[in-house]
């Protein structure tokens, strides 16, 4: 019974973690360049044991021989960031752009270096090229892109030309997944330099959030009931301990 309590607690920990990340998701479906984030569950039992070494073999029959089936609930094993593309959306920006390949630098206030799918660019006071944020946009060698006003025209490699004089090249690199830590909305660090990338800038468009709404509030719908029903069978096994408790123990004359 007592196992049964650890059981229902942990369900209800892992749905309202995931509840989180769902919640978080949703909130950035507006927002350009955001890449969702999933969950993956599995048993802690399941999880315990994978960390656990040397193990005699074979595991599963010696366990269940000896002590029968166990289980002691879920948890959330990993937050993992889907890097899947999202819906190109067609602007009027002549500096606002999306790349199919890789991200864009860009430099925070503090020198930070960041990379984002969030294209939507302008100019500053300066006439620097800059984020929504008014981060820089990074060129090729790391350098901050200055653009005289006139008419923009970025090629698919990323050069930029300004009433037809080359004004810069944007930095464009790729990295492995593993290798990008989130940083934001739409915006990732890594501790590795990144591979550079050519072609897929494309002008005039923005890639929007890869969060897909029904996905998420069929998947939210689903992770709210399962908070419920392991919330209900929580008050029913400490009913039962507290019935066990008070009144099965009585001795009575």
């Amino acid at each position: 019974m007592i196992k049964g309590l650890y059981a229902s607690f942990t369900a209800m920990e892992a749905a309202w973690q995931y509840q989180d990340v769902l919640a978080n998701n949703i909130a950035n479906a507006g927002t350009p360049g955001f890449k969702r984030e999933v969950a993956s569950k599995e048993s802690f039992r399941d999880a315990l044991i994978s960390q656990s070494a040397p193990i005699p073999a074979p595991l599963g029959a010696r366990v269940q021989d000896i002590i029968g089936q166990i289980g002691t609930g879920s948890f959330i094993a990993e937050f993992a960031t889907d890097y899947g593309q999202g819906a190109m959306q067609p602007t009027s920006g002549e500096l606002d752009l999306a790349t199919t390949n890789g991200f864009f630098a860009v430099q925070g206030p503090d020198g930070t270096t960041f990379y984002t799918r969030d294209g939507h660019f302008s100019r500053d006071a300066n006439g620097d090229l800059v984020t929504s944020h008014g981060y820089y946009v990074l060129g090729s060698a790391g350098e901050h892109i200055t653009m005289p006003f006139g008419a923009t025209v970025v090629s698919p490699d990323g050069d930029i030309a300004v009433a037809g004089q080359p004004a810069g090249r944007l930095q464009v690199v790729d990295f492995a997944p593993g290798d990008l830590l989130r940083a934001g909305e739409a915006y990732f660090t890594s501790a590795v330099g990144g591979t550079a990338v050519a072609g897929g800038v494309r002008q005039g468009m923005l890639e929007m959030s890869n969060t897909n709404m029904v996905e998420e509030l069929t998947t939210l719908l689903s992770v709210q009931r399962t908070f419920q029903a392991n919330q209900t069978i929580l008050a029913r096994l400490d009913g039962t301990l507290d019935l066990a408790a008070g009144q099965i123990g009585m001795v009575r004359a």
